[in-house]
């Protein structure tokens, strides 16, 4: 019986970067989940939390798509909603904004340079 290997998908720097961004938003929403639980003992701030990281997990899968830097756009917008909760959640989510602009932009950039 012979095994055959499985090839890996190419990935694209921009995928490659995004996903980078988004496992570590996604554990720093866990961490912060805990934190709003421990301090309010009230479920709407960490299922709302919960919710968003699931919302992260699923647009890893989309990002493989020419156009799935969109929804992942989409998804940071609500990352920044969870301020409604905790203002500090509001500066966390700049921040991953930020760090979300900066990848997909060094990422476009390398992508063209590769291409030319």
């Amino acid at each position: 019986m012979s095994k055959t290997k499985r090839v890996r998908r190419p990935r694209g720097i921009t995928e490659q970067l995004l996903t980078i961004v988004h496992w570590i938003e996604i554990l720093s929403l866990a961490f912060a989940a805990l934190a709003m639980w421990g301090l309010t003992r009230d479920w709407p701030a960490p299922v709302t939390i919960l919710i968003v990281i699931a919302l992260l997990i699923a647009s890893l899968r989309v990002l493989r798509y020419p156009r799935g830097w969109v929804v992942s756009l989409a998804v940071q917008a609500a990352v920044v909603a969870l301020g409604y909760w905790d203002f500090l959640l509001i500066i966390m989510g700049v921040v991953f904004v930020a760090l979300w602009i900066f990848c997909f932009v060094k990422a476009r950039q390398i992508e063209l340079r590769r291409a030319s």
